[in-house]
């Protein structure tokens, strides 16, 4: 009868492990703009100051690749074969080095490269980095509305409920709604996620849209003397009908079935979004003054 063995992760693949867990998190919660080679690099030197020093590889080999990365996040690598170089000494360090901070950290430096090549010749040929071109709150980026998570999550702290519905109303007129069926990507981007787990924000929202009672929506501009027709009353008509209502043109909803709500009301169960949190958000929307007609079936 064999004698059982638990095997266990030395030190210097405990170690590894770790690097690689908080890099997975950086990368996860990176925003847009956020540049690869910088991220490469900080990695690189982490594990160099981690390594133990014992095999030329590690020793060495990361020391040459942290350079040669931060040659080209410089823009002091004139050489064109600067990448296939970079390659060449992480593949020989990920086949040579003792212990699991050499190995891996040659092979995330792989990976990236293959998966971020156009930043890294970006930086070869133009000699800066593109992706900070455009660099945004990574929670706000990633909501499909933009809302401005930051600005609503203070007022919420502040106990100003109803300015933080006024917020989310900005740019999405479905506060109540989102507050409770939200996928909520912006917690994925979480900047939170680099210490620990990511901020509550849809339970922040549900806990602002709770306590804020009946919102006013703001007041209409002036009139413009247009009418716009909307066809359907889902969640995209009355969006559009909502904003163009507040730039002052007077909208008018088309809608076949009985009542307003789309997939909102004949797609999602009750019990994950109660009838009477929709009609919060669809009573402000028609109380900005959009006019709707119901069975009215277009085209």
């Amino acid at each position: 009868m064999s004698r059982l063995q638990l095997p266990s992760l030395t030190d210097a693949e405990k170690a590894a492990a770790s690097l690689n867990a908080g890099l997975a998190k950086r990368v996860v919660a990176a925003p847009t703009g956020n540049c690869p080679v910088e991220m490469t690099l900080d990695f690189v030197r982490t594990c160099h100051s981690q390594s133990c020093g014992k095999c030329v590889p590690c020793r060495i080999g990361l020391k040459q690749l942290e350079n040669m990365l931060e040659d080209v996040l410089n823009g002091h690598a004139e050489d064109g074969q600067i990448l296939p170089r970079i390659k060449s000494l992480a593949t020989t360090i990920y086949e040579s080095a003792d212990c699991a901070i050499g190995f891996e950290a040659a092979q995330t430096v792989l990976r990236i490269i293959d998966g971020f090549h156009a930043d890294f010749q970006s930086h070869l040929e133009s000699h800066r980095c593109d992706t900070k071109f455009s660099p945004a709150i990574p929670c706000v980026s990633t909501c499909p509305a933009h809302v401005d998570v930051p600005g609503y999550i203070a007022l919420v702290g502040a106990g100003r409920f109803q300015d933080a519905v006024r917020l989310i109303r900005r740019d999405n007129p479905f506060a109540t709604t989102c507050a409770y069926i939200c996928e909520h990507p912006c917690e994925t981007m979480c900047r939170r996620n680099y210490l620990e787990s990511p901020v509550n924000i849809r339970g922040l929202k549900k806990y602002a849209v709770d306590h804020a009672g009946v919102v006013p929506v703001p007041t209409c501009a002036a009139s413009t003397g247009k009418r716009i027709a909307i066809v359907g009353g889902g969640p995209c008509g009355l969006t559009a009908a909502y904003f163009l209502q507040l730039m002052g043109h007077q909208t008018v909803v088309y809608e076949k079935h009985e009542q307003l709500g789309g997939m909102l009301r004949y797609g999602i169960p009750n019990y994950r979004l109660s009838r009477e949190r929709l009609h919060d958000d669809i009573d402000a929307i028609v109380s900005s003054g959009v006019e709707v007609r119901l069975n009215r079936k277009i085209g």
